[in-house]
């Protein structure tokens, strides 16, 4: 395989603004909603890619109101890039690689032959989609994945983006409220996520990230020496041309073949958000939250903001 790029970290965390800008790279491929719905099916082999292509390109080009809600708008999300081929985390692919299981977690002991074939051929069906021969993927999943993901691609580059943990927990309740679940556990299932699920909301999110921070940094020491990177959401957000360069030169990939005038125009959209977690949350979310994850901010740099209670 042509050592694909994961972008990995805890949900909230800008992990879906970076990809939806990787993927504009003009020697990288991704996965689409169309694709994931297309891959997801035991006979997706037999559907050649350009055949695919131009389904898909036809599908988008029909009225929103004669499409199911996953392939509508003209819009790659927040960003809002003007896309036929828009970002997809790949769950119907994930689902049919890995059997349901109770948390995310996955090792190099899921790694089956059908398995291994199944991946591999969902990646070399995707660079043909796309007639690109590099691969990006994201999902904030694979933080419990790494292991799982080094077994199949040795060779891969991987792209952490770190966040500050609150600002992460307070977009994490964000999101909840959004979906009329704030009581309910939301995204990624770190392994033991059922030991905190009657805990408050915040407490939830905190530990949530700690768990994704503490397993990341620990499976990229399986990786070789100069293909994974860290890079803090912070500093995306200041500069993201140079943090941009900084991907591209780890993956491999020159960064030069990214700046054109339109995608420079598309680095201008990226900015901090209009409230911080300092506006969202109330002082005792902020007490509980620093207290749950302060050791673990400080490692990542965030600790000269931590106020000692």
């Amino acid at each position: 395989m042509n050592r694909p790029l994961f972008i990995v970290g805890c949900p909230r965390s800008g992990t879906g603004v970076l990809h939806q800008l990787v993927r504009l790279h003009p020697q990288v491929a991704w996965i689409t909603p169309f694709s994931n719905a297309v891959c997801g099916k035991s006979w997706f082999r037999r559907v050649p890619p350009p055949v695919a292509w131009h389904v898909e390109w036809v599908l988008h080009r029909l009225p929103d109101a004669m499409l199911p809600p996953l392939l509508r708008g003209p819009h790659d999300g927040s960003l809002e890039l003007s896309s036929v081929f828009e970002t997809h985390e790949g769950h119907a692919i994930w689902s049919r690689a890995l059997p349901s299981t109770e948390d995310h977690r996955a090792t190099e002991d899921d790694v089956t032959p059908a398995v291994r074939t199944y991946v591999h051929d969902v990646v070399r069906w995707h660079r043909r989609y796309h007639r690109r021969p590099r691969f990006a993927w994201k999902t904030p999943r694979n933080a419990f994945r790494l292991r799982f993901l080094q077994a199949l691609f040795p060779e891969a580059y991987i792209i952490h983006l770190i966040r500050d943990g609150r600002a992460v927990a307070a977009s994490i309740l964000k999101r909840r409220r959004a979906s009329d679940g704030l009581h309910q556990w939301w995204g990624v299932r770190p392994p033991g996520w059922q030991s905190v699920q009657f805990a408050s909301p915040i407490e939830q999110a905190a530990w949530t990230w700690r768990q994704c921070i503490d397993q990341i940094r620990t499976d990229l020491a399986r990786f070789p020496e100069g293909h994974c990177l860290e890079v803090r959401y912070e500093s995306f957000l200041d500069t993201p041309g140079q943090v941009l360069r900084r991907v591209f030169s780890t993956a491999n990939l020159s960064p030069e073949a990214f700046f054109t005038a339109e995608n420079r125009r598309h680095l201008d959209k990226v900015r901090p958000p209009q409230e911080t977690w300092q506006t969202r949350l109330r002082d005792d979310q902020i007490e509980r939250l620093e207290e749950a994850i302060a050791p673990t901010l400080q490692e990542c740099g965030y600790g000269d903001s931590v106020e000692p209670r």
